[in-house]
């Protein structure tokens, strides 16, 4: 395959000095993250002639844009423009010997309102737009909200700076915020998540040192958490999901439906580490942070991932490559059963309830906490002796030594007090 190559298109306090930087490049580095965080632009610079300290230095808070252009690709006549963006220098440093100057830049604003000064504001009967429409506003930037209407009862914003409580709010409720190109972005995931491949990568197109990583510890089948509806003051259980990962969650909320979206946000949330995937391709201006992959050849890890961040970097030769931080794309567990407490409890009292053993538990630990007394550990015991066997066994024990070894991830059914 041939190789691919980018020109850097640069635009410094509205003018362009792509060609005035151009002998000078050695690198730019272009982090785009999906949510949560600023975009970032890194560019060093050859410095042996010391213009960048002196005449030609730039000044912390003007504004730059950047642009990368494809071309040498493998389709002839396909290329495209990447475009990263605008971007206030944030930091300058310099070093030697040889002597350099790297500057850094963000696409969040450094404004004192946005991004310093810390505000303290009750919000009431407001939406999440509402909120993030005045902070935008504020800021002196644009806002482009792609998401659902959600009303905030009431809301407290206790010294913290506009950006990081929108941003913080907007996670609370499942919705991802960026800001690219002086705007503030807000959206669904899950509605990216949906959207079609902007590329799909064979094994042997991306480049060696790719990693995989998946695994159960912090992630999730389920959430519960109790509510008190400030309406009517009724205590209620809320079940998301089920199985035997359960997170347990304390939430407040302004009533049931709004603990109910928080719930399976936060569950969902925690999920997204479940499965991810590091590699590096070559540059393709259709890979932006937020779009979807699929990945084939793979065996078994081949599948649809997001892009959570995507770095590239492009050296002064022109020679480009494509960092990404991907994570599988699953069905996100929204399923959820209000139960009123008393009722609940009744039913535990008949029935029992399910725990699931964490590390560290023993029987006469668990039989304290459930039943008053760690003496009555051996009920426990004959109730769950199967799955305590069986368990055991698969762990390479000759039995459980009558419910001394027990294991984390076991379910077991606690007979009624």
């Amino acid at each position: 395959m041939n190789a691919r190559y980018a020109d850097v298109e640069l635009s410094y306090s509205g003018k362009n000095v792509s060609k005035q930087i151009k002998d000078f490049l050695e690198n730019i580095t272009y982090t785009d993250v999906a949510s949560g965080a600023s975009d970032t632009l890194s560019i060093t610079l050859n410095n042996m002639d010391g213009r960048w300290m002196s005449s030609w230095m730039p000044s912390k808070g003007d504004r730059m844009k950047a642009g990368l252009h494809g071309k040498y690709w493998d389709v002839e006549g396909v290329a495209g423009k990447l475009n990263c963006g605008e971007f206030e220098i944030d930091s300058l440093r310099f070093g030697g010997m040889p002597n350099s100057c790297t500057i850094g830049a963000v696409s969040i604003p450094q404004s004192e309102e946005f991004n310093s000064r810390k505000r303290t504001k009750t919000w009431e009967g407001i939406t999440i737009k509402g909120i993030a429409e005045e902070i935008s506003s504020r800021a002196g930037v644009d806002l482009y909200y792609e998401a659902d209407a959600i009303y905030i009862e009431s809301i407290e914003q206790n010294t913290q700076e506009d950006c990081k409580f929108l941003y913080s709010l907007c996670q609370n409720y499942g919705l991802a915020m960026k800001v690219y190109s002086w705007k503030i972005v807000i959206f669904e995931e899950e509605q990216y998540e949906k959207r079609e491949a902007a590329e799909d990568f064979e094994i042997n197109e991306v480049k060696p040192g790719w990693s995989y990583t998946t695994e159960v510890a912090g992630t999730y089948t389920g959430a519960a958490m109790s509510f008190t509806d400030p309406e009517n003051d009724q205590d209620y259980m809320i079940k998301i999901g089920g199985g035997s990962r359960i997170l347990e969650l304390n939430i407040t909320a302004d009533s049931l439906v709004d603990a109910e979206r928080k719930g399976i946000a936060k569950l969902n949330e925690e999920n997204k580490k479940m499965t991810t995937m590091n590699l590096t391709v070559k540059f393709d201006p259709r890979i932006t942070a937020g779009s979807c992959i699929q990945l084939k050849g793979f065996g078994r890890l081949s599948g649809k991932y997001y892009a959570e961040k995507v770095v590239t970097k492009v050296s002064g030769s022109g020679e480009t490559s494509m960092s990404l931080s991907l994570r599988l794309v699953v069905n996100r567990i929204k399923s959820v059963s209000v139960q009123a407490v008393a009722e609940a409890k009744e039913k535990e009292q008949k029935e029992g309830t399910e725990y699931t053993v964490v590390s560290g538990d023993t029987l006469w630990d668990i039989s304290k906490r459930f039943l008053g007394n760690g003496v009555r550990y051996v009920e426990i015991y004959n109730t769950n002796k199967e799955v305590i066997e069986s368990t055991a066994k698969g762990r390479g024990k000759k039995n459980s030594g009558n419910g001394h070894w027990i294991f984390p991830g076991t379910v077991l059914m606690i007979p009624p007090a």
